[in-house]
C-alpha cells in the first residue's frame, strides 16, 4: 500500500504526535509499504519534498511562543500543486494526524481522490484553548465542534487510549473510532535493560557522573515536553516531602518552552541543587536512564495515552502516577504500577513505600515487563494495516459496484 500522513507539527519541534507518526511510518515501511509524511516545513521556504526520506515539506510559518514550532499553510503554490499531483500516483490511504491546516488539506485530497481518510486523534484539542491569543471557553467550544465535524469526514477515527474514545463520544462523534496506542521502542528498552542488569554500576554511574549527581543518589526520572501542562513542578513539592536520608535527586528529560520556569521553580523552592534537566537525548540515552533510574514519577493529568510510563515499564522501571483517566488505563494499583491522588505528601509515599520495599518493587517491575510487551511497534503497526486493508476492500467493492464516491465536502 502507498500511505501518505498529514500533520500540522514536525520537527525541529517535539512532541508525542512526531515521535507516534514517525514510528508508525518506520514500521510501516519495514513492513513493505510506502509511506510519505506531508508536513510543515521546517523553513520559511517553498515546498519541497525529500524522497530519500518520504518526506514533503509545505510552506510553513512560526507558532508565536512556540520554540521550533511552525504549522503549514493553506495558501496555494506550486508545491501544493506537486503534492497533489504526487497523490494521484497510486495513493491508497490518507491518514490525518491532526484535524487543522494539513490536516484538512489531507482530507479535501482524500476526497478529491475518492480514498479512505483516517484520522488519529492524538489529543483533546479544547484542553489547549488557552494556548492562542485571546482564547475563551467559547473557543474551546469552537474547537470542539470543529473536531467533531472533521471526525464526520473520516472513514475511520483512531483514539489511543479509551479515554480519548470516551471523550469523542461524548461530544457526540458518531463514526467508528478503534483504540490504537502509539507503539513504543520495545526492542531499544529492553536492550538498555539487560545493559544495566549486566553492568549496573557502570551504566549508573556513567548517567549520574555525566549530570554530576551524587553516586549514592536515588534517582527519580520524568521524561516528557517540558511544558507547564505536565505539572512537572508538582514533583518539586514531593522532593521536599521525601526523607532526606533517601537523597532522591529528580532528573528530568525533555525539552519544550516550561524550561526556564521550571528551572526559576525548582529555586523557589529550594531543590534547584536535586533537580537536573538533562535536555533532549537520543531515545537510546532516554534508554538507559529509564533502566537506570529508581521510579518513574508520572505528574500529568492531561495526557491522551501516557506513553512514557509504558516505556517506563519496558525498561523495567517501576512508576508511581497520578490518579487521572489515561494513567488508570495503565497503571493499575499495586499490580504494574503505583498510583497517587492529586496531593505531593501522597505521592512522596508512594515513591517511599516502593523504595523501602524492594520486593514489592521487583513484583511490579515484573508487571510492568508483561503490560508493556503488547506495545511494541511491530505489533500495533500489524493491526493498523489490518485496518487499513479493510478500507481499502471496502472501497474497491463500491468502486466495483459503481457506487458514487465518498461524499465529504470541505
Amino acid at each position: 500500500m502507498k500511505v501518505a500522513f498529514f500533520n500540522d507539527t514536525y520537527h525541529p519541534y517535539v512532541s508525542g504526535v512526531i515521535t507516534s507518526m514517525e514510528r508508525f511510518a518506520s514500521s510501516l515501511k519495514d513492513a513493505g509499504h510506502q509511506v510519505m509524511l506531508v508536513v510543515p516545513g521546517h523553513i520559511a521556504a517553498p515546498s519541497r519534498e525529500h524522497q530519500s526520506r518520504g518526506v514533503y515539506e509545505l510552506f510553513s510559518i512560526p507558532v508565536p511562543g512556540f520554540d521550533g514550532m511552525r504549522i503549514g499553510t493553506p495558501i496555494m503554490s506550486d508545491g501544493h500543486l506537486s503534492l497533489s499531483k504526487r497523490l494521484d500516483e497510486g495513493i491508497d490511504i490518507i491518514h490525518a494526524h491532526s484535524p487543522f491546516v494539513v490536516g484538512r488539506m489531507g482530507a479535501r485530497l482524500a476526497e478529491k481522490r475518492d480514498v479512505p481518510l483516517v484520522f488519529t486523534c492524538h489529543s483533546i484539542y479544547p484542553n489547549y484553548s488557552d494556548y492562542v491569543p485571546v482564547m475563551s471557553e467559547l473557543a474551546g467550544d469552537v474547537i470542539r465542534e470543529y473536531v467533531v465535524d472533521y471526525c464526520s469526514r473520516c472513514d475511520l477515527i483512531l483514539a489511543p487510549s479509551q479515554y480519548v474514545r470516551s471523550v469523542l463520544w461524548e461530544w457526540g462523534v458518531s463514526r467508528d473510532i478503534r483504540v490504537l496506542p502509539s507503539g513504543i521502542e520495545i526492542e531499544e528498552l529492553d536492550r538498555a535493560r539487560r545493559e544495566v542488569e549486566d553492568s549496573p554500576e557502570a551504566v549508573r554511574r556513567s548517567l549520574v557522573d555525566s549530570m554530576e549527581i551524587p553516586r549514592e543518589a536515588t534517582l527519580l526520572l520524568f521524561v516528557g515536553r517540558l511544558d507547564h501542562r505536565k505539572n512537572i513542578d508538582f514533583l518539586f513539592d514531593v522532593l521536599n516531602r521525601l526523607p532526606l536520608q533517601l537523597r532522591a535527586e529528580l532528573v528530568v528529560v525533555g525539552e519544550g518552552p516550561a524550561r526556564s520556569q521550571l528551572i526559576e521553580q525548582a529555586a523557589e523552592r529550594g531543590v534547584s541543587r536535586r533537580v537536573h534537566f538533562a535536555g533532549k537525548l537520543p531515545f537510546d540515552e532516554v534508554a538507559r536512564w529509564y533502566a537506570a533510574s529508581d521510579v518513574f514519577c508520572f505528574p500529568s493529568q492531561i495526557e491522551t495515552q501516557g506513553l512514557v510510563l509504558v516505556e517506563a515499564m519496558a525498561a523495567g522501571l517501576p512508576v508511581v502516577a497520578l490518579e487521572s483517566p489515561t494513567s488508570e488505563e495503565t497503571v493499575e494499583d499495586g499490580i504494574n504500577g503505583l498510583l497517587a491522588p492529586g496531593d505531593p505528601g501522597a505521592f512522596a509515599e508512594r515513591i517511599h513505600s516502593l523504595l523501602d520495599r524492594p520486593e514489592m518493587a521487583e513484583e511490579l517491575r515484573k508487571a510492568g515487563l508483561k503490560e508493556a510487551a503488547a506495545f511494541s511497534n511491530e505489533a500495533l503497526t500489524a493491526k493498523l494495516i489490518g485496518y487499513y486493508e479493510a478500507l481499502v476492500k471496502e472501497t474497491a467493492t463500491r468502486r466495483a459496484k459503481g457506487g458514487p464516491a465518498l461524499g465529504r465536502p470541505l
